[in-house]
């Protein structure tokens, strides 16, 4: 049951009182006025408390006679007196002598011409009185709803009845919405005067009374969570707060967490309220929910056509059922209900006049642009093309692709005869929607070029963009794009320079073979506000090239002020810097700046940047050696951009993925990835060899070995006619030297190891470890033991577990040959703790277990797994290794009966007795131990 009356006792009790003062009295004069008002906001419940008082009368004996004015109806002549005599019983005499005197006076109380006729007065007297004589059979109430509807004849009436009914045993009550603009001012003031007339107000609900009502119609519990909300929502008027109640779910939700709902009801009576209100405050509210404006805008008034004058009567609960406050609509559920009520073309209307008008008024172009993407012009004017573009321009310098976009797609859309600005608006999009797809941008390439060469673009707007267009574009069509900018008259301005050294220093990264880049001439820099400008606009990849020739020296101190400085359109340059702190091995770092950077980029605003962090991330997990998080990674990178519209730089996402798959043994989701369709371009510039170097692993370890080896001779030809042969960019004689050692070439591979320690700064001590451990793997005896040392003791100070763990095992394979079985036992525990952290499912020693694997190393160790199974070589290969049968167990998730049962089928094919015995024949220590050391392990200590 709905709480129509909570919080409203006071005023039916005030009702109550003028009630018993007219029964034990009928006849003699009313000591209060006999015209009670309830005034409120609309919807304060004003009709449900009359209807109550409507009943009191009812049960204590007093005759009621009620009617409702209308809007629609409020051009009747004495319709409202008419649904008064309506309210008399059929046959009643003093009924039908009114309603004779209603029909007669309606017919003549018009003029021809339309007004007042001359017998009103008198028509008016007669009904007057003859309402009063119904007082006379006993007491009488008379309640009107909506009395500033009322139309004239009507109040007319009442006022004649109100000027004679303290006499007569009669009370009138009527309600009223606070400060409505009446239908007809002058007779309300007439029939409202104070002397006989008493306010009584009706206000909108506490906050108290809005859990009143929850609690009544929901329950207590229900209540408490909802109160304060609905409150806020509501403002406590009772009709909008019943219509939110009826949207409630009647079903407990499945956490138990009651949740405010907005639904069909609320909106109904949003609009229905509205139109309730005088039309000024529809037209505010409507104005309101296009604009956001304040409500006493300047604006908003012109919009209204309420004048400063007017402003004042349409803000605040009072006059707006408590929709309108000091700082708009109430809550963002009104003004979707009011926009809702509003036809398409009603809110087209509204918005083209508010943008024109805030253009008049020099409002910013975001704010006028605003207004103008939401209207309907089929042909716009220029005015509104250069606002909508000057918007966009500046919606995307603060990072609101999306909206960036539809101002400019608007302006695309509406822009029909002026070239320049048409070029302006494609150079805009450019930028714009490399955010989102870098693909449709790169379309855009052709026209930018077309429009700089007819002479309607140039300077920033035309370089600019030329930056996003790297990945996808010719690099011939770019230099040209170039060329042409540089022999502009403006083009050796301060400003002008910085952007073409720019454009050509980004090219030249991208294409580092290309001539096209070099092409661009760049004017003499000689202002130092030139150079400074110049060096700015390509600080990251100076700070790149600088970790990769010279190692990581101050990387974190530039890298955090470069981040720092970077504004939004250089993307390319913050890429660089945390390339140069992954390269440089700061990968905290590395990945505390993705973390502020993912904080700063909404994935759904800005996809490019977005996928390309990611892809910096997946980068960091697996320098750190987290294989599983790697693979992951780079896989959501792709998922963020699909393949095509990352063009080159698809091959460092790729790269990440396949590599880390390789390592895991993933061959066939490795073999999958490499389906990826690739750019034509990729292998003409660096991220190119990233994709080369893991498609080289992938045959490694596919066993394609000569595959391999083209590959990462490939890299190494590329990189040396680029002039950027540096290890830290990729170490491609390490790889190619791998390759070697596993067909059998050891000292081609050992002349490429020592080659690349050559080449390696000092401060780059991953390169350098893993060259070590290459050249050992050359190398014997004392010589191997202490560059694995040195390899382990590198790699120990950085964070790729997965090249420590492969040091480590080697180490520890050079200590078993060494016969020192207890160091080599302790070692390979080791290891196989760092490949598992890493996701490493299996690890080798570097040498002979490897050669074995892959049936290398000559015919002799070749014969020496001949006749075992796959399985058998892996727990042959671990037993000579020193680990114990549960060890063994654990590491192939098999049960410790089943290692010794292979173990047995193993010594039985290959004729051994011991594990001792097992290593020798399997190559992994000397026939003859070192002096005083141990043979080697029992053949069973588990």
């Amino acid at each position: 049951m709905r709480s129509t009356l909570t919080e409203r006792s006071g005023q039916l009790d005030t009702l109550g009182r003028r009630l018993s003062d007219l029964l034990r009295s009928p006849h003699a004069p009313l000591v209060e006025p006999p015209v009670a008002v309830l005034t409120g906001p609309v919807g304060a419940g004003k009709t449900s408390l009359l209807h109550a008082f409507a009943r009191q009368a009812a049960d204590s004996g007093v005759r009621f006679l009620g009617a409702g004015a209308s809007r629609g109806e409020r051009s009747v002549p004495l319709e409202v007196v008419r649904q008064l005599v309506g309210g008399l019983p059929p046959g009643d005499e003093d009924g039908e002598r009114i309603g004779e005197l209603l029909d007669e006076a309606a017919a003549h109380w018009f003029d021809a011409d339309g007004r007042q006729g001359e017998s009103s007065s008198a028509s008016t007297a007669a009904i007057g009185g003859a309402l009063l004589k119904l007082a006379v059979q006993g007491p009488l109430v008379i309640g009107v709803d909506d009395v500033h509807y009322a139309d004239l004849a009507s109040l007319r009436c009442l006022d004649h009845v109100a000027r004679w009914a303290g006499g007569f045993g009669m009370l009138i009550v009527l309600t009223e919405s606070t400060r409505t603009v009446p239908w007809q001012a002058a007779a309300r003031v007439e029939l409202l005067r104070p002397t006989r007339a008493r306010r009584i107000r009706v206000p909108l609900l506490s906050a108290g009374g809005t859990y009143d009502v929850l609690a009544a119609r929901l329950g207590a519990p229900a209540a408490r969570a909802l109160a304060e909300e609905y409150h806020r929502v509501s403002d406590g008027n009772p009709t909008l707060l019943h219509a939110l109640i009826d949207d409630q779910p009647a079903a407990e939700p499945a956490d138990g967490r009651r949740r405010p709902v907005v639904g069909e009801a609320f909106r109904e009576a949003v609009v229905g309220c509205l139109h309730r209100c005088e039309q000024l405050v529809l037209k505010t509210a409507q104005a309101l929910a296009i604009t956001g404006e304040p409500p006493g805008s300047g604006l908003l008034q012109q919009l209204t056509g309420s004048g400063t004058a007017g402003a004042p009567r349409v803000v605040g609960p009072a006059t707006s059922a408590g929709l309108v406050g000091d700082h708009g609509l109430r809550h963002p559920a009104v003004r979707q209900a009011v926009l809702d009520a509003m036809t398409a073309e009603e809110q087209a209307q509204l918005h083209s006049a508010a943008g024109s008008l805030l253009y008049e008024r020099g409002a910013p172009p975001e704010q006028v642009a605003r207004q103008l993407v939401m209207t309907s012009h089929t042909r716009a004017e220029p005015w509104m093309v250069r606002t909508l573009l000057d918007a966009g321009e500046q919606t995307l310098t603060d990072g609101d692709v999306p909206l960036a976009l539809r101002y400019l797609r608007r302006a695309n859309r509406d822009c029909r005869d002026d070239a320049a600005l048409l070029a302006r608006i494609n150079s805009a999009l450019i930028r714009a929607e490399w955010y989102l797809d870098p693909g449709v941008a790169a379309s855009r390439l052709t026209r930018l070029t077309t429009a700089v060469h007819a002479g309607n673009l140039g300077g920033w707007q035309a370089a600019a963009p030329i930056p996003y267009l790297l990945a996808h574009a010719d690099p011939d069509e770019v230099a040209g794009l170039g060329d042409r900018l540089a022999r502009e008259p403006g083009s050796g301005d301060p400003y002008g320079a910085a952007v073409l050294v720019r454009a050509r220093s980004w090219l030249t990264a991208f294409h580092p073979g290309a001539r096209a880049g070099r092409a661009i001439p760049v004017p003499l820099l000689r202002d130092p506000l030139e150079r400074a400008r110049a060096k700015q606009a390509v600080r990251g990849l100076i700070t790149l090239r600088s970790v990769l020739r010279h190692g990581a020296r101050g990387v974190v101190e530039e890298a955090e002020r470069a981040l720092a400085a970077f504004g939004p359109d250089d993307e390319w340059n913050t890429g660089c810097v945390l390339a140069a702190l992954i390269h440089a091995d700061r990968l905290d770092a590395a990945a505390a700046w993705c973390d502020r950077l993912v904080a700063s980029v909404p994935a759904y605003h800005q996809r490019t940047p977005s996928a390309l962090i990611t892809a910096g991330r997946a980068m960091i997990a697996e320098r750190r050696g987290d294989l599983p998080a790697a693979a992951e990674l780079a896989a959501a990178a792709l998922a963020q951009l699909p393949p095509k519209s990352w063009g080159v730089l698809v091959g460092v996402p790729l790269g990440v993925r396949i590599r880390s798959l390789v390592l895991m043994n993933d061959l066939e989701e490795a073999a999958r990835t490499l389906k990826v369709l690739l750019p034509p371009r990729l292998f003409e510039t660096p991220f190119g060899l990233q994709y080369l170097q893991a498609r080289g692993r992938y045959a490694l370890a596919a066993g394609s070995p000569q595959d391999a080896l083209a590959d990462f001779q490939l890299c190494g030809r590329l990189m040396e006619s680029w002039r950027l042969d540096l290890p830290g960019l990729l170490p491609w004689r390490t790889e190619t030297a791998q390759v070697l050692l596993r067909t059998g070439r050891r000292e081609a591979a050992a002349r490429l190891a020592r080659q690349e320690l050559d080449l390696v700064p000092p401060g780059q001590p991953r390169n350098r470890g893993v060259a070590l451990r290459v050249l050992a793997a050359t190398e014997e005896g004392a010589a191997r033991m202490e560059r694995l040392r040195t390899s382990v003791g590198l790699l120990r100070g950085g964070h790729d577990r997965g090249e420590l763990a492969q040091s480590v095992i080697d180490l520890g394979h050079a200590h078993q040959l060494a016969g020192d079985p207890r160091r080599a036992r302790a070692l390979t525990r080791e290891a196989y703790r760092l490949a598992d952290d890493c996701g490493l499912p299996a690890l080798w020693p570097s040498t002979s277990a490897m050669w074995i694997r892959s049936g290398g190393g000559g015919g002799e160790a070749a014969a020496a797994v001949e006749g075992l199974t796959e399985e058998e070589v892996e727990v042959a290969e671990l037993a000579a290794l020193g680990h114990t049968n549960r060890e063994i167990a654990g590491k192939l998730f098999l049960t410790v009966s089943a290692i010794e049962q292979r173990l047995t089928r193993i010594y039985r094919k290959l004729d051994v007795t011991s594990r001792t015995e097992l290593a020798v024949r399997l190559h992994l220590t000397d026939p003859e131990p070192a002096r005083g050391a141990p043979a080697g392990p029992p053949p069973e200590d588990g």
